[in-house]
């Protein structure tokens, strides 16, 4: 892994350079030399380290626009599955992921991408748990600090997890297939692959740690507190199958963050203040990542050649199962040329196209929407999921009921139950969650098909139209850097 740990390296000194308050605590060391002790001498220099971590979330890698950060691959997500669909191959951003030919090739974009930032994130979050205690500063100072990096690497090894090792099998413990290298503390060195179930283990004891650090304080939306913590853990308990324990985070980490109102939920998923949003990037104008933005690809409205020639459309089967008095409705338009479509300057209109996320201004020639990276929206999702998984079909219900009356007034109580409850459940979360970077990750964790067979995908741009659960394709590939650099390294199922 030392390739992957020079990035690490570089990416603390980044963290540095982009955040320090103080101009002349650069002067005195240059970028190249700052060393983890200085970074991590006081709390107020650990701060701006941490805020770099961050940071790292959001840039480019591999000098691709179309993969900026932790956001690009909430889109990619999604493209890999069946809900976000390409109306033509005009613009052809994001077709090798969709066509499932970067994850699988060692050389690919998709091997390498998450690889390097997560493990980016990782290194430097290890250089923050290995120094912080010894910073000046306060106890509460530190703790905060030390929980945000506990967090940030808990996160980074579940979306590894996810992409590089197999689904989690409830009923096979311990997984004992390969996971990913388990990086715990700063080194140059190169460690085997620990197992599916020892990674989900340290996920679970630094997220738990992290809880325990942090209050519901915090700098900003974009940084970790308990309330997202607990998110996140609600959501690898999900994956784990253990539906008593998602439920119970899941409520838990949504308190505080209510439902947005039916007028919100029209205003274009751009602006971090929503009062839903429990987590996101803020995005600011010196920060900007212009062409390379979540909402460059996303958005229905920004004036960009992606937006202009292949708007992002919905999997058409599930949009019209959608009731007319939910306003959900109105977040993609089934016939183009209705009053309510909103393209830019010479876009083209498609049915089924995008409205969910809108820039302001129309054309909107500024990409700096925020982005959405946790609402308390998914929260009821995920309690009303796993309460039906566990056979609570009473409190499944009434945890949707909660939520999809706020989108839909003419919403009544489901009285389903069983599969059917569970059929419905999942239905709401694919229209909830669209473009937010869910539903390939779901698929996997529920070992469920690929089938995007009359929905709207066209032969010439999808190509894959099914892969089975279970199949090999379902494992990214890793990194051939990696396993050129580090002999503990093996390769996944080709």
């Amino acid at each position: 892994m030392k390739n992957y740990k020079f990035l690490f390296i570089s990416a603390l000194f980044l963290s540095i350079a982009l955040n320090s308050c103080k101009e002349d605590y650069l002067d005195t060391k240059p970028t190249g030399s700052v060393d983890a002790g200085s970074a991590y001498a006081t709390t107020k220099n650990a701060k701006a380290a941490i805020n770099g971590i961050y940071r790292a979330m959001m840039v480019r890698y591999q000098g691709s626009q179309g993969h900026s950060g932790y956001p690009a691959l909430m889109i990619i997500n999604d493209v890999m599955g069946e809900d976000l669909v390409f109306p033509n191959a005009s613009n052809n951003w994001h077709f090798a992921e969709q066509r499932w030919l970067s994850h699988r090739s060692e050389t690919g974009t998709m091997a390498i991408f998450p690889y390097e930032m997560y493990y980016r994130l990782i290194g430097n979050a290890n250089v923050a748990i290995a120094n912080i205690d010894n910073a000046v500063g306060t106890p509460a100072e530190r703790d905060q600090i030390k929980g945000e990096a506990l967090a940030i690497r808990g996160f980074s090894y579940f979306h590894l997890i996810q992409y590089y090792g197999k689904r989690y099998d409830a009923t096979a413990k311990p997984n004992s297939t390969l996971g990913v290298p388990l990086v715990l503390e700063p080194t140059q060195e190169g460690l085997p692959r620990s197992t599916v179930e020892e990674v989900y283990a340290q996920i679970n004891k630094d997220l738990a740690d992290a809880y325990a650090l942090l209050t519901t304080a915090r700098a900003a939306k974009s940084h970790f507190n308990k309330n997202v913590v607990r998110g996140v853990q609600a959501r690898v308990a999900l994956v784990q199958q253990n539906w008593a324990t998602a439920a119970t985070y899941a409520a838990e980490a949504r308190q505080g963050f209510a439902l947005m109102s039916i007028a919100q939920y029209q205003e274009g998923f751009q602006d971090v203040s929503n009062p839903e949003w429990m987590w996101g990037f803020d995005h600011l104008e010196d920060q900007s990542e212009f062409f390379g933005g979540y909402h460059s690809y996303i958005s229905c409205n920004y004036n960009s050649t992606n937006i202009r020639a292949t708007p992002k459309t919905i999997n058409k089967l599930i949009y019209d199962l959608i009731p007319a008095t939910d306003v959900r409705s109105k977040m993609w338009v089934k016939a183009p040329t209705a009053t309510n479509s909103i393209a830019p300057p010479g876009g083209i209109r498609v049915p089924y196209m995008t409205q969910k996320f809108r820039l302001p201004g129309t054309p909107s020639t500024s990409v700096m929407g925020d982005v959405p990276f946790m609402r308390s929206g998914e929260m009821y999702l995920i309690e009303a999921e796993a309460k039906a998984r566990g056979g609570d079909d009473a409190g499944a219900a009434k945890a949707l009921f909660e939520m999809v009356s706020k989108r839909d007034p003419s919403y009544v109580l489901s009285t389903k139950t069983g599969a059917e409850l569970i059929d419905e459940i999942m239905f709401q979360r694919r229209i909830e969650l669209w473009g937010e970077g869910h539903r390939w990750l779901d698929l996997k964790r529920l070992n469920l098909p690929l089938n995007r067979n009359g929905i709207g995908h066209l032969p010439a741009v999808a190509i894959l139209f099914e892969v089975p659960a279970g199949d090999v394709q379902w494992q990214f590939l890793l990194p051939r850097r990696e396993l050129d650099s580090n002999p503990a390294a093996v390769q996944n199922p080709l």
